[in-house]
């Protein structure tokens, strides 16, 4: 009996151990979780080109296009918050790359994958624009994460 109950002990502990390593390996694995580690609260991405966008706690913006072609990471300037705090616009405003980011709570499918995302992101330069889907990655004030 007590041979048992040992196994039993080894056994769910080696299962912990490996269920715990999966989920460090699939956080890994997930660039939407890696993101989040790295201090990510919102994340958006889009097609023809591939591109994506992260807006950082410490209020930067990073902005990959090509397919990671081209990057930038600059300060935000300015934020307007709509009146039921969901909608947003990020302001850059510099003398080389200047743009706005529109975050809209209104669902997106993405045009490639079909994923249905619960944030439509506009990318605004003055002489191109980006529309995709995007998530917070940061839990709401009621506790869920978009």
């Amino acid at each position: 009996m007590k041979k048992k109950l040992i196994l039993v002990v080894i056994a769910l502990f080696f299962a912990a151990l490996f269920m715990s390593n999966a989920a460090a390996q699939d956080a890994q694995d997930d660039p939407w979780a890696k993101a989040r580690a790295e201090g990510v609260v919102f994340r958006a991405l889009g097609n023809e080109p591939g591109w994506l966008i992260e807006v950082n706690q410490d209020e930067s913006i990073k902005f990959i296009n090509h397919y990671g072609e081209m990057e930038i990471k600059v300060p935000v300037n300015d934020i307007w918050v709509g009146p039921d705090g969901e909608d947003k616009i990020y302001y850059v405003e510099n003398e080389v790359i200047p743009f706005q980011l529109i975050i809209i709570k209104k669902n997106y499918q993405d045009t490639m994958s079909g994923e249905v995302f619960p944030y439509q992101a506009r990318v605004i330069f003055p002489e191109k624009s980006y529309t995709g889907g995007g998530k917070i990655l940061v839990e709401t004030e009621n506790g869920e994460n978009n």
